[in-house]
């Protein structure tokens, strides 16, 4: 009998690691293990090979990281963290806040999270993800079908267009919950064929670190700044764009400035040659790029559609009003109360990536606007004190509390950690 239980056992082992690699895919890492386990065979270490083989732990844990022992519910988390900046910025904010709720957060075993970006005190567990267990995804909908989504999956999502990538509604409906950052987004992927249950859960930002400028410390000179990528899905922020109309719009004016930020992996943009233009190539951390924020007068917005536009509310925390359209999730956080609103026309989306109706904002519309800030800073400025005031509504916080309320009125989490941690905010 006790032969055949560890038969059984070694069996049900070799099962678990074949259904680990046929999920990661991380064929590199199975081969260098293949090694390490002949190695041991063939030194005797039989001992060592069977217990490697029976353990339920994978992935590799850097040097010096130690995971606590965490009491609270147990959630895995789906989702990259490779560096600051798009989906890997909510992965990471969603796993500290989640952690820092009690939140028993496991790594699931397909999703790639850098040590360096992780704080000691939020690094997750490792444990063999079994589909039956509750699970957070937090990826662009094109690629989920990457996670192999099903019922105990909640996918944390949204989309730059009305239409969504298609055969991407098939694997959000295998979903049990998706989580939207935006009224219009959720009208959005139902309008698309979306059928599963859905909850409107904002992202955030950090007020301690986009934080206002103190009063009357602005740029002495007028300047303008916009921010994005020009490849593939990048396109759709209009860098180059803002670049010619802001040269179109000041074509004399020498105390007028436009600060631009793009990628590390994007194409430079073309600046004519024109030395009233910063450009800034690379990374920079939360508290640079608030430190960028804060050096502007105004932040110009010509993207084509946000699924929620975070770096238009970081900017808005930093007290920095915005020039932008209302279209898409924008409108759920900006209007002509916090800044200069530009009109738009519907347009058909054309890329590798986008297809379906997008906002092409008004060149004229936007060129007038920025004139406007330049000839007018002291409305600029109200408009800043008056963005600034409405940011926090939208904080990382707030942002996380919405969503354990969604995922324990779905069943991912239980009702009374959602309480508890409620509670303990309130003391």
């Amino acid at each position: 009998m006790a032969d055949a239980t560890g038969r059984a056992g070694l069996i049900h082992a070799i099962r678990t690691k074949l259904n680990l690699l046929m999920y990661t895919r991380d064929f590199r890492g199975a081969f260098r293990a293949s090694c390490r386990a002949a190695s041991w065979l063939a030194s005797g270490q039989f001992s060592r090979f069977f217990n490697k083989l029976r353990s339920p732990r994978h992935g590799l844990r850097p040097a010096g990281f130690f995971v606590p022992v965490r009491p609270g519910p147990p959630l895995y988390l789906a989702g990259h963290i490779h560096g600051h900046g798009g989906y890997d910025h909510v992965v990471l904010k969603t796993l500290v806040g989640l952690t820092a709720s009690n939140v028993h957060v496991f790594r699931d075993p397909r999703a790639f999270m850098n040590p360096k970006f992780v704080p000691d005190e939020a690094v997750p567990t490792e444990r063999m993800y079994t589909f039956d267990e509750p699970r957070l995804a937090i990826i662009p909908p094109h690629l989920l079908h990457r996670f192999r989504p099903g019922t105990r999956t909640a996918a944390w999502t949204m989309w730059e267009t009305d239409t969504l990538p298609h055969g991407s509604a098939k694997y959000l409906n295998k979903c049990g919950l998706l989580l939207i950052p935006s009224q219009w987004g959720v009208d959005c992927f139902r309008a698309n064929g979306v059928t599963v249950p859905m909850e409107v859960v904002p992202l955030g930002y950090d007020p301690e670190v986009f934080s206002p400028r103190p009063a009357n410390s602005g740029p002495e000179i007028c300047t303008f700044g916009t921010a994005g990528a020009l490849d593939e899905g990048g396109l759709r922020k209009n860098v180059q764009r803002v670049i010619d109309l802001f040269v179109k719009a000041f074509p004399n004016q020498r105390d007028v400035r436009l600060k631009v930020k793009i990628t590390p992996r994007s194409p430079m943009v073309k600046t004519h040659g024109d030395s009233r233009i910063e450009v800034v190539h690379g990374s920079l951390t939360p508290h640079e790029l608030a430190d960028w924020y804060r050096s502007l007068t105004c932040y110009v917005n010509a993207s084509y559609g946000e699924g929620f536009g975070l770096h238009l509310l970081e900017a808005m925390g930093c007290g920095v009003p915005l020039v932008s359209t209302t279209f898409s999730a924008v409108g759920e956080v900006f209007d002509s109360a916090v800044g200069y609103e530009v009109g738009y026309k519907l347009i058909e989306a054309k890329n590798k990536i986008y297809s379906g109706m997008w906002a092409d904002p008004d060149n004229d519309h936007l060129i007038a606007r920025m004139r406007e800030v330049f000839a007018d800073r002291a409305t600029a400025d109200r408009f800043g004190i008056a963005a600034a005031q409405r940011a926090p509504s939208f904080s990382w916080t707030e942002a996380m509390r919405k969503l354990r309320g969604a995922l324990a009125k779905h069943g991912f989490l239980p009702a009374d950690a959602v309480t508890s941690t409620e509670t303990r905010a309130a003391a």
